[in-house]
């Protein structure tokens, strides 16, 4: 069955918004159109010939990516340009291409909260948190007979998030008051007459990026003509950023450790800084290059940073400040999130979903 391709980007888009992305980074749909019914979807860390070649042979409609093909402005397209020619290829052959990077990285239930549970840590909290998300309250008054209704509907929509917690609100009833006038078409009461109306006092919290969505869902759900209600801007906020901190359940020996980690993420060998007898507890990890992140886990209490990509001055930098690295690599760490977003889609849409066969890791160890 075709979906819109439309519908699946509103989708991840809405757990995983463009908004969290860095200011570097380049995502969403990058090629195609956003209107194209799709069947078929291939999903991958990186968009490669390969890549391209592998969703023409069997008949994918849409490529989606972690790392975005194109990353850096373009000053032309051309066969004989590596990018360029996956362009053109994807192009005619009517392939669309979405990448959903850094916004997954940070994004609550995104790669890096993914790894941090594949790890099964405790107290799970944000590594750098330097984006936020503003709050607002939403108040909205409803007749007794179909505040359940009201109610239902702008939860659902995505209101009344509080950490941990979904569905939260706080409820009053009181005694409404109004008078239709000439013109009105009312639900209650006659023109021209006040009426007095056992009502509902809905009071919950709303993201910025929900509040247009949910407060047309609670008009359309509501049975007044004209529907009374208030918006508060709140001072509180929800912080996102790169990586997770958790806890081990118990304390580990270094050594120990890293042989857990070799299984979680299926390799035979991994880079450690750091002294083998040193005993580990609190654990940091960011998918991907996660170097920058040394002072932050050091910061935040942490005895072993998990990551990739980590260069010779920054190993330096992270023996000299008491903290263990076990470096997977920029692959390992990204491709095994991949999946997780297949089945995500695959989970709410009636589409083939395949992973692709062809991304492999650039690096060989002899």
């Amino acid at each position: 069955m075709a979906v819109s391709a439309k519908n699946i980007i509103d989708y991840l888009e809405k757990i995983f918004p463009p908004s969290l992305a860095e200011e570097y980074d380049n995502v969403g749909l990058l090629i195609g159109d956003k209107e194209k019914n799709v069947k078929k979807i291939l999903f991958s860390l990186d968009v490669t010939k390969e890549t391209l070649d592998e969703a023409v042979k069997l008949g994918c409609d849409m490529i989606i990516s972690h790392h975005p093909l194109i990353f850096t402005p373009l000053k032309k397209i051309r066969t004989d340009d590596y990018i360029g020619n996956v362009i053109i290829k994807a192009v005619k052959n009517d392939i669309n291409i979405y990448a959903a990077h850094t916004n997954f990285d940070n994004a609550e239930e995104g790669l890096n909260d993914f790894l941090a549970k594949l790890l099964e840590l405790d107290n799970i909290e944000t590594l750098s948190a330097h984006k936020e998300t503003r709050l607002y309250k939403l108040v909205v008054f409803v007749p007794k007979t179909h505040a359940d209704v009201v109610r239902n509907v702008i939860l659902t929509e995505g209101a009344g998030h509080i950490g941990n917690y979904s569905y939260c609100s706080f409820n009053v009833e009181g005694e409404g008051t109004f008078m239709p006038l000439e013109g009105s078409n009312p639900f209650i009461g006659e023109k021209n007459k006040i009426e007095f109306v056992e009502e509902i006092r809905i009071e919950t919290i709303v993201k910025e990026k929900d509040l247009k969505r949910v407060i047309a869902s609670m008009i359309k759900a509501h049975p007044y003509e004209e529907v009374a209600y208030d918006v508060y801007p709140l001072q509180n906020s929800i912080k996102h950023g790169t990586g997770r901190v958790g806890n081990l359940k118990g304390e580990l020996g270094f050594k120990e450790f890293i042989d857990i980690i070799k299984k979680k993420f299926n390799v035979d060998n991994v880079r450690i800084v750091g002294d083998l007898d040193k005993k580990v507890k609190r654990v940091g990890i960011v998918g991907g290059s996660g170097s920058s992140f040394i002072k932050d886990a050091v910061n935040k209490g942490c005895d072993v940073l998990i990551t990739g990509d980590m260069k010779h001055h920054d190993a330096i930098l992270a023996y000299e400040l008491g903290l263990n690295i076990i470096d997977v690599g920029h692959y390992v760490s990204e491709y095994i999130a991949v999946p997780y977003l297949l089945d995500l889609v695959k989970k709410s849409f009636d589409v083939e979903c395949i992973l692709t066969e062809s991304n492999k890791n650039p690096f060989t160890v002899l």
